[in-house]
């Protein structure tokens, strides 16, 4: 499939849902079978609702299973967490300084380190 691009006096603006929709009600395991099936659907772009930050993301790191996206943020320094699989955010835990590292200490989001810029270390749990 080939991104649908239509240009205008202002710019390019790039369709990235030129495909037909999945329904929502589809189960689990219909999808993975459609995902084999289909060349289309397993080569879709699919947007993470909220994967944005107020000025700029300092740290990325993806949980050891898979499922969850950390992301460290700047002005006003926080964290925020998004679930893959739901494709949405989790949570956000705002800090008192910026993250300098993080650190996934489980399989999935339950525990992390942050270093701070105040050269603190903080432990979410």
């Amino acid at each position: 499939a080939i991104m649908e691009i239509q240009e205008r006096k202002s710019g390019k603006i790039y369709s990235l849902s030129s495909t037909t929709a999945i329904p929502e009600w589809l189960s689990e395991r219909s999808r993975r079978n459609l995902a084999k099936r289909d060349s289309q659907y397993r080569h879709r772009v699919t947007l993470l609702q909220d994967l944005e930050m107020p000025v700029a993301s300092t740290k990325v790191r993806q949980s050891p299973d898979g499922r969850f996206l950390i992301v460290g943020g700047t002005y006003s320094p926080r964290i925020r967490c998004y679930e893959l699989s739901e494709m949405s955010m989790k949570f956000e835990r705002y800090l008192d300084s910026e993250v300098v590292d993080l650190l996934i200490l489980g399989e999935d989001y339950g525990k992390f380190a942050i270093l701070g810029a105040d050269r603190t270390v903080s432990i979410h749990a």
